[in-house]
């Protein structure tokens, strides 16, 4: 997510920014001097996946702007943007920020209704905001200290109860939107099953503990899709290996070792999936790709 900035005094400016992820939802600390930060247009490719960013001021003063509004806001005051929408935001000379940002379909609620809070303030008293601001504050801490499975439980219940303070915003007692279940936590086991594909004991059973479902949930949920887990974990590590096979930074580090790296239990295992999958040895393509008479 790119934004163009316009500092009042580059060569004094300083900043801090951090960000961490779990399962597709990121965490992103911000601390900077004063700065004019603009997202337009012409930034903004349909490629890109929808997000929600919902913004917690920590300390001085952030004017967001979104849809013909501009939201103020102070200490403890939240508000929420698009990210699919061009964006400008405005800080002071003490700011202090912390955000999260979530896929779009991962809330169940009407995007056209929930497009009526981008760019407003929510105040650090109103409804739910203090509990969400705590949340987000204990979150990203989480991310420092907690194992991945209480990391991805914490994440899906910051996401229940944002969803709740949204409701109430728009007075809609019940989601009238259709469940999107399945394909929001198809998302979140894919981001998970990116982030661990080095850990040679992922798998479906390791993968349905992580999100707290059944095998048979787990299978489903990659059935519908006309996937298998194995398939998809074994696809993703390959399509690993074949990038790190073709990079001649890595020229020098084993074909095996490249394989081991990316979760393949033996180097007889990887060859043998690889040269299935892809008609060569890991040698041969390596071979084939740095020479370039391989697309890669």
């Amino acid at each position: 997510m790119s934004f163009e900035v316009e500092l009042e005094r580059p060569g004094a400016f300083q900043g801090y920014l951090r960000n961490r992820k779990v399962a597709g939802i990121e965490f992103i600390e911000m601390s900077t001097g004063k700065h004019l930060a603009h997202r337009g247009a012409e930034s903004i490719s349909s490629t890109d996946r929808p997000d929600y960013l919902l913004c917690l001021q920590i300390a001085g003063v952030g004017e967001f702007s979104q849809d013909n509004r501009t939201a103020v806001l102070q200490p403890g005051d939240l508000t929420l943007f698009d990210t699919t929408r061009p964006t400008t935001v405005v800080s002071s000379t003490d700011y202090r920020n912390l955000c999260m940002k979530f896929p779009q379909r991962l809330i169940n609620l009407p995007p056209e209704q929930l497009g009526q809070l981008t760019a407003t303030r929510t105040g650090a008293r109103d409804g739910f905001a203090p509990a969400a601001g705590t949340l987000l504050i204990t979150m990203n801490q989480l991310m420092d200290t907690s194992s991945g499975r209480s990391k991805i439980l914490a994440a899906q219940g910051a996401l229940d109860i944002i969803t709740t303070m949204f409701q109430r915003q728009l007075d809609i007692s019940t989601p009238s939107y259709p469940q999107a279940t399945s394909p929001a936590l198809l998302e979140q086991i894919r981001s998970y099953i990116d982030e661990n594909l080095s850990d040679p004991g992922l798998g479906p059973r390791t993968i349905a503990a992580a999100h707290y479902i059944s095998l048979r949930q787990l299978h489903g949920i990659f059935q519908a899709q006309g996937l298998t887990v194995a398939s998809w974990v074994r696809h993703q590590r390959l399509q690993r290996c074949r990038r790190d096979l073709s990079d001649p930074a890595l020229h020098a580090v084993s074909a095996a070792s490249i394989g081991l790296r990316w979760g393949f239990k033996t180097a007889s295992h990887f060859g043998m999936s690889f040269r299935k999958t892809f008609g060569l040895t890991p040698a041969e393509f390596r071979q084939e790709a740095l020479s370039g008479s391989w697309g890669v």
